[in-house]
């Protein structure tokens, strides 16, 4: 649905009720069963295991699933195979399981869900369960993934309320357990959301003469301190009950992003030439922003392409609703394509579209609304900051739980959020409609009675009376209001003294006041949290003086982040961790994470733990990474919301004890070269000796001898047009840098085909045969003119013929046309 996945919850109190929702004491007669494809958790699969937890029947004939048994299903041609130890016990085009008895439960790959199944195959390779579940239950597997269970029964129940009046919209569709309808997670169930389930049961959302308002029943994080409407978002009719106000309780949690306009100077670089430096050419920022940027252009036109930002000189964010929620904006990208060695410059210029277009490029967790307080583009970064997470139209999440912190109710709650609505029993044939109840009215204050005048007494004797003293920290001006009312005209002095007595501040220097309320500011945006002390003294026109001494404790909200110093990174062999250590000046929660160099998350070793002031430790498991460079990722966050964080760089480097492996071995003849190639496989750089031995062991060839090598795959050739067919051995040996050896053979048999002989024609006269090839050799006959030999091999200027049933030699230049 259109709404914020639960994980960033924001939060907004209650405070203008126009409507109570009454309790409601009809009792519903049953719940509608819903059909949810399930796919979030399990993904695409084309084999699961599913376990039940009580017998199961099956469409399968004499087939049953017995409790706490493991069972595979698996795609074979067009069936769903069901597999019992590995032992086929049925199969099926689809395959439905149902509990014999009760509601189950049945875990697919771990997750746990009750009531029946329909296994189908889908896109012809996957396999997709259907989960057919009472719509009650299945609503206890949605609001604890819609929102944290922890949190108080009276946001809980609204919940639930939202939650099942939108499920009715699609209650006799197909939904999916991901948020394009409302994230279930089975029968993962708690029981503080599982009791506000069941304390709402069967109520929905309904307004005027509709049963239920259906998906109109919106829901987000926080509104930032106002909502939104429907038709603002969406466009079309404006809903009466999903209308913008003011929500002056939001906790309006403050989001901001920034992006360097200029991200890579190209003063220096040949754009021709792109291989020389496009490797080591990045932007100025390696964040994420900088990241999703890149992910849009290359889902926008620019598929597959390698892409580098060069500037983002424009960003703009307009037209607010009446919500106050921008709507449109413009944005200007400048980015680089490397296509065949070249860099293509290139620009993309979007100017007022909508906002949502810029919120997808930026990303929704950067952007998290469309109420902004700023755009500052002045300097050479921009700046955008903004309240708020997500759409802002119904329920606000964070809302609904400050308002059951202050004692609402959630019937209340609801009104609030769906004003002018009421709830309605769902499973009633004609459910009573209940009207909502208006709150009394506020009382009537009435006019002060002005105090009369007493008659002139002959001599004043009666000091300045000082009352109804008040102090009140105001944290938008970081200022002490201090009120008081005095019942004669005098002059007044106020001072601040802090714990020593000492006059840190004076406010007012004996001026005169008339009677009544006084008001005394004092700016504490330069002094610490502690005890102060306000004195007020008056003397009047008779020199009748009072005072009076106003004891306050300043406490300002804490706007300082957790310090994070003393970092440490050890390695420890014996146990193959890096040990992090670190210190942080206050109580907080904290998340380590490690990263690669390209800033891929490979471990969480501490997520969002609280932790003491102090020094902390955590270690990561490093026996299956690489000797690289890493970060440690500490962030912390107070019990304020101020956050900090710090990158602790580290490079591994663990004694290196595996030997090099080779493997993927192959060799082939290529007789037009007269050579055996050999290729083969390495995981890591080396030296690499490869020789060739005869059956003997003795060697016949080295073909790479003690070379450098890198991972990968190598080739060496052997040429073989002087050794004769017979079996062989490539022996390869691999030594890596930190001298661990690997020694592996392969036998091989070679097979040369037979030489083809040649043909020539003798040009001389007479032309005589000798038995070796020199003028010195015996003369074995003579061969006349323009008579055809076959040659069998050339030999330096000779030739070897074939002379009868014997061989002899030719001197060549008297042969023509050998061939």
């Amino acid at each position: 649905m259109k709404k914020v996945h639960y994980g960033v919850w924001m939060f907004v109190t209650l405070v203008l009720m126009l409507f109570l929702l009454p309790e409601i004491s009809v009792k519903a007669a049953s719940d509608p069963i819903i059909k949810v494809k399930l796919k979030g958790y399990l993904g695409n699969k084309s084999e699961i295991t599913v376990e039940p937890e009580v017998t199961y029947t099956t469409n399968l004939a004499n087939v049953k699933l017995e409790s706490n048994k493991k069972y595979t299903l698996r795609v074979s041609g067009t069936d769903i195979v069901v597999l019992s130890d590995s032992k086929e016990i049925g199969k099926a085009s689809e395959v439905e399981v149902r509990p014999e008895t009760g509601n189950g439960p049945l875990s697919i790959n771990g997750r746990t869900y009750l009531g029946s199944f329909r296994f189908i195959m889908e896109d012809g390779k996957f396999i997709r369960p259907y989960n057919s579940i009472g719509l009650e239950d299945y609503l206890k597997g949605v609001v604890p993934a819609e929102m944290p269970a922890l949190w108080n029964q009276e946001a809980l129940k609204a919940q639930a309320v939202a939650a099942r009046t939108y499920a009715m919209s699609y209650i006799n569709r197909t939904p999916d357990d991901t948020v394009n309808f409302q994230v279930y997670g089975g029968y993962a169930w708690h029981e503080n959301s599982t009791r506000a389930v069941k304390a709402t049961e069967g109520q929905v959302i309904g307004y005027s003469d509709k049963q239920h308002i259906g998906s109109d029943a919106l829901f987000y994080s926080s509104n930032g301190g106002k909502t939104e409407s429907n038709k603002n978002v969406w466009g079309g009719t404006e809903r009466p009950y999903l209308m913008v106000k003011n929500d002056p309780y939001d906790p309006q949690t403050a989001w901001s992003f920034s992006v360097k306009k200029h991200q890579i100077d190209l003063t220096n670089l040949d754009l021709t030439k792109a291989d020389t430096w496009w490797a080591n050419t990045k932007e100025v920022e390696q964040t994420q922003e900088i990241s999703n940027i890149k992910a849009w252009l290359q889902s926008n036109g620019y598929t597959g392409k390698d892409i580098k930002i060069i500037a983002v000189p424009l960003l703009t964010l307009q037209a607010p609703t009446s919500g106050g929620r921008v709507s449109k904006g413009s944005i200007t990208i400048e980015f680089m394509v490397k296509e065949k060695g070249k860099a293509l410059h290139q620009s993309v210029i979007l100017e007022d579209v909508a906002a949502s277009k810029i919120r997808d490029i930026i990303g929704l967790s950067f952007m998290k609304s469309f109420l902004i307080d700023k755009v500052d583009t002045a300097k050479d970064t921009i700046n955008v900051s903004g309240k708020g997470f997500g759409h802002g139209v119904g329920l606000s999440q964070y809302g609904a739980k400050k308002a059951g912190e202050q004692g609402y109710t959630y019937r209340e709650i609801l009104a609030f959020y769906y004003e002018g609505t009421s709830l309605k029993q769902a499973y009633e044939p004609e459910p009573e409609e209940v009207e909502p109840v208006k709150p009394d009215p506020a009382p009537v204050i009435p006019t002060p009675i002005p105090t009369p005048v007493p008659d002139p007494a002959p001599k004043d004797e009666t000091a300045p009376i000082i009352n109804d003293i008040k102090t009140y920290y105001d944290t938008k001006t970081d200022q002490v209001k201090l009120t008081f009312d005095t019942n004669e005209k005098a002059n007044v002095t106020v001072e601040v003294k802090d714990e020593k007595e000492d006059i840190i501040a004076s406010l007012v220097s004996g001026d005169e006041k008339p009677s009544g309320s006084q008001l005394a500011v004092w700016n504490a945006s330069r002094v610490s949290n502690g005890s102060y002390t306000f004195e007020i003294r008056t003397i009047d026109s008779s020199n009748n003086s009072s005072s009076a001494s106003v004891p306050f404790s300043l406490t300002k909200p804490d706007t300082t982040a957790p310090v994070i110093n003393n970092t440490n990174t050890s390695y420890d062999s014996k146990t193959n961790k890096v040990f992090l250590k670190y210190e942080t000046n206050e109580k907080s929660k904290v998340t380590v994470q490690v990263k690669d160099a390209k800033g891929k998350i490979l471990a969480t070793p501490i997520n969002n733990t609280e932790k003491n002031a102090g020094i902390q430790w955590t270690s990561w498991n490093v026996s299956k990474v690489l000797n690289v460079k890493y970060s440690f990722e500490i962030a912390t966050i107070d019990s304020n919301q101020n956050k900090s964080s710090a990158t602790v760089t580290f490079t591994l480097t663990k004694p290196d004890t595996t030997s090099p492996s080779i493997k993927n071995i192959k060799t082939s003849y290529d007789s037009r070269t007269n050579k055996v190639d050999l290729k083969y496989e390495i995981n890591e750089k080396a030296k690499v000796t490869v020789q060739v031995k005869d059956a003997k062991g003795k060697t016949v060839a080295t073909l790479t001898n003690n070379t450098n090598k890198n991972a990968g795959v190598q080739s060496a050739s052997w040429d073989v047009s002087k050794v004769l067919n017979g079996k062989y051995t490539f022996n390869i040996t691999a030594i890596d840098p930190s001298k661990n050896k690997r020694a592996t053979t392969t036998s091989y048999t070679l097979n040369k085909p037979p030489a083809k002989n040649m043909t020539g024609r003798v040009n001389a006269t007479k032309l005589n045969v000798r038995s070796k090839p020199s003028t010195s050799g015996k003369v074995l006959g003579s061969l006349k003119k323009n008579q055809t030999v076959t040659v069998i091999t050339n030999s330096s200027s000779w030739y070897k013929i074939k002379y009868g049933k014997e061989t002899g030699y030719v001197y060549g230049k008297y042969l023509t046309n050998v061939q």
